[in-house]
């Protein structure tokens, strides 16, 4: 009997890795359209390689013919075109990639949106979230979104990775005003979980993805430091100098520590959700297990996407 195909984008990133792990678990034919260039392949020749290319329509529809699932973790989290990163380009580049699958026939998609995009006006890594579900829901496709909080787990975690890394680091930890907004954490295996359960029903649904646990922002990062054996003051910081303060680090880190975007979002509570939560994995044992050598070297996110024509 020939086994399913799935097709995710960017299966070498990091929530799509988990996602193309799950489904080889389960037997599926896995295929993944990337343009990432020097990805390490974690899946050892098992997931079928094509190239993404949204300007060439026709190798595009038949990448994704025959699929039944088409699992869309494609996004950009800077605003930068002259390095090819630009949100309205994302938004463009995704309705070619639902045109596409609509012509392919691919019968369902479920797409990775964010938590809470729609409280996020004028920003446009959020606007652009908004644009890509509002697409999807009327493309006559059927579809899932799916709208997680913030990742940790699975080796690829950027953003913890490197609040880790600072702590290590510096004696003193700034957090963004008083820190007493709310974030909650998902584990990356949790959505992946969740992905799959809605890539096998035919129901239209938009997905709040969350964790178990909710921390105020200054909580979390006190029990990080404690987990990984660290005695670090945590200070209230004005944004705006925090904000400036990633500038100057990312000057000599050569990345874009922290956006503006992302201090919005905090600030805002836009990190948890009122949904009840159906991820199942603690980020409290998480990081009391993983504290000891977690956050030993900088992620450079901005360095590692580099892109090319397939």
């Amino acid at each position: 009997m020939e086994r399913p195909l799935h097709v995710v984008t960017g299966a070498f990133g990091y929530s799509g890795r988990w996602i193309a792990h799950h489904l080889l678990d389960q037997d599926v034919h896995v295929r993944t359209l990337t343009n990432a260039v020097g990805r390490d392949d974690p899946f050892g020749g098992r997931v079928e390689v094509h190239g993404l290319d949204f300007d060439d329509k026709e190798r595009l529809v038949d990448s994704l013919r025959g699929a039944e699932v088409l699992y869309n973790t494609y996004w950009v989290r800077y605003n930068k075109r002259q390095q090819q990163f630009a949100h309205n380009t994302a938004v463009e580049n995704t309705r070619r990639l639902y045109e596409a699958a609509k012509e392919a026939g691919v019968k369902r998609i479920v797409q990775f949106s964010v938590a809470n995009p729609t409280k996020a006006p004028n920003w446009t890594y959020f606007e652009g979230k908004v644009q890509v579900e509002n697409m999807l829901k009327a493309s006559g496709l059927s579809y899932s979104i799916l709208r997680p909080t913030v990742l940790f787990g699975g080796e690829r975690n950027v953003l913890i990775n490197n609040i880790a890394w600072m702590l290590r680091r510096f004696p003193v930890f700034g957090v963004f005003g008083f820190g007493n907004y709310p974030i909650q954490p998902v584990h990356v295996e949790d959505v992946a979980e969740v992905a799959i359960q809605q890539g096998r029903i035919t129901e239209n649904t938009v997905v709040d993805v969350t964790g178990p646990e909710t921390f105020r922002y200054k909580d979390y990062i006190g029990m990080m430091a404690k987990s990984m054996g660290l005695k670090r003051l945590i200070l209230p910081m004005p944004p705006l100098g925090a904000w400036l303060f990633g500038r100057v680090l990312g000057v000599f880190l050569q990345d874009d520590v922290i956006t503006r975007a992302e201090i919005k979002g905090l600030r805002q509570g836009l990190m948890a959700s009122d949904a009840p939560p159906n991820g199942t994995r603690l980020f409290s044992t998480w990081i009391a297990k993983h504290g000891a050598s977690f956050g030993m070297r900088y992620q450079n996110d901005l360095k590692e996407r580099r892109y090319k024509k397939p």
